[in-house]
């Protein structure tokens, strides 16, 4: 059988959480039009009878700000060296630019041996853009091969599929990750954030499990879950009048948790202040964002 990792690349926002959902047909990460919704690698077992594949998705690569984005930028440095393929995606709606250039070179620095370019959004685009884009790619990174696809349309996803298994080892072992619950619970609620809040508030915060217990006779999962804010009047905005908004994250990350566990949920929110809590690795670390 063929085994091995491959790294899903390619600046914010071009597609490359909502193509992994759509392959494994659920929500394998958080999609959002909001840039840096992704955070960590975050790492999802695909299998068939011959083969065994450790998908990476990696935050969208951006120039580095602030500590948490030397952060997310190390993370898809971290999935370089771990994969046997990268899946280079760009978006066929919009321009390469130099965010594009300086991950193309990234990924040059680190000799991947491997790497097949994704063409994103195929549905409202055409081979003539296909293959003018084909074209500036090749001239600045050697290319195994290349596929244009759509999500939204599923075109050519088990395609892209077949290409990958080509250029993965054979092997005798299938692979294996260890999924945690609490970075689960702790994106989903992130994700609730993003989705109902406006402008600087998705990028302000960070989430993470202070409880999760699970009471066996009653079925019940117990879980404490923290927001953290990095300013003090961004926390009256998480919780909203007379808590509606905090209610309002709460009660739909429940429902999106219930798709994922088979039990009675209750889940608690709190809203912390960590001021600018994306320069502290301390914080960061609590959060989650550490290498």
């Amino acid at each position: 059988m063929k085994s091995g990792y491959v790294a899903i690349t390619g600046k914010p926002n071009v597609g490359k959480s909502t193509f992994l959902n759509t392959l494994f047909n659920k929500k394998v990460s958080i999609v959002s039009p909001k840039p840096q919704t992704t955070r960590n690698k975050i790492e999802t077992l695909y299998e068939q009878e011959d083969v065994s594949i450790v998908f990476i998705d990696t935050p969208g690569y951006h120039e580095a700000r602030n500590k948490l984005d030397q952060f997310l930028n190390s993370q898809i440095k971290l999935s370089y060296k771990m994969a046997d393929v990268v899946l280079l995606l760009v978006d066929l709606t919009r321009p390469i630019d130099e965010e594009d250039v300086q991950l193309i070179k990234i990924i040059n620095d680190y000799q991947v041996k491997d790497v097949l370019l994704v063409l994103t959004k195929y549905d409202i685009s055409s081979e003539r853009v296909v293959n003018e884009y084909v074209n500036k790619i090749k001239s600045l990174i050697e290319i195994k091969s290349y596929l244009a696809i759509s999500s939204k349309n599923i075109t050519n996803i088990n395609e892209l599929i077949n290409k990958v298994k080509t250029l993965l080892p054979e092997t005798e072992h299938k692979l294996s990750i260890t999924e945690s619950d609490n970075f689960l619970i702790s994106e989903i609620i992130r994700e609730q954030i993003i989705f109902n809040t406006k402008k600087e508030i998705p990028y302000s915060t960070g989430v993470y499990v202070e409880l999760n217990t699970y009471d066996q006779h009653s079925k019940l999962m117990n879980i404490n879950a923290v927001i953290v804010v990095e300013k003090e009047s961004q926390k009256p905005i998480i919780i909203g009048k007379g808590g509606s908004m905090i209610k309002k994250i709460g009660t739909n990350a429940r429902k999106e948790l219930l798709n994922y566990f088979d039990c009675k949920i209750n889940l608690k929110l709190f809203v912390k202040v960590e001021k600018e809590w994306r320069n502290n690795q301390n914080v960061m670390k609590e959060i989650g964002y550490s290498n």
